[in-house]
């Protein structure tokens, strides 16, 4: 699966793609329709590839930059905290800590508003990181333990380790890069569960 983020000319939604093969829908200054696809915790989900097609009226519109930055911000630790349990998190964060244990690996993170944990589990582990590094985090759920905020990962999360200051994105999350690039953006119409929408896709 792949992450990717759609955005009307008012606000932008996080979308799962369940089918690789989408992957060639989502170029540059295509627009396409999706239907048929579920909203599950925060994001829309998209399972097969008969849910995308390729649209080719009214192919104009317009992303501000307000929202495009928006859609690819870094929330503050501070922000974090005073969120609901549950909440999906990206961004990218400096890490100043690190604690390896026997099923997890737990990182601190750090920004001018404060500090909290990440705590990776399974496949992430073996992603290389240390204090120092700046950390990018991809769907990352905002839990507590012992009434203390943290972060974990979870089935579909994602993470990288990225130079810092660099805002390069890995290829197979096509969300961030192209909103980076204000190259090409993707657009829903209608995005509750279910509805067809008309999305301006990209690829990098």
């Amino acid at each position: 699966m792949f992450h990717a983020t759609v955005a009307t000319e008012t606000e932008f939604f996080r979308v799962k793609v369940f089918d690789t093969a989408l992957m060639s829908k989502f170029i540059p200054g295509k627009i396409i329709a999706i239907s048929h696809y579920i909203g599950c915790n925060g994001f829309l989900e998209i399972y097969r590839a008969s849910c995308v097609s390729d649209v080719n009226i009214n192919p104009t519109m317009i992303i501000s930059n307000t929202l495009s930055e928006s859609a690819i911000a870094t929330p503050k630790i501070s922000y974090l905290l005073s969120q609901a349990k549950g909440t999906f998190v990206n961004g990218e964060f400096v890490v100043f800590k690190k604690s390896e244990r026997h099923e997890c690996i737990c990182y601190g993170i750090g920004d001018d508003t404060g500090k909290m944990a990440v705590v990776v589990y399974g496949r992430l582990t073996n992603v290389r990181c240390e204090p120092g590094s700046k950390l990018r985090l991809v769907c990352f759920e905002l839990t507590s333990t012992k009434d203390v905020c943290l972060l974990r990962s979870v089935r579909h999360s994602y993470m990288q380790v990225c130079a810092r200051g660099n805002s390069n994105l890995p290829k197979n999350h096509i969300l961030f890069n192209t909103l980076l690039n204000h190259e090409c953006w993707q657009y829903i119409e209608n995005p509750i569960g279910g509805g067809k929408s008309k999305v301006c896709s990209f690829n990098i």
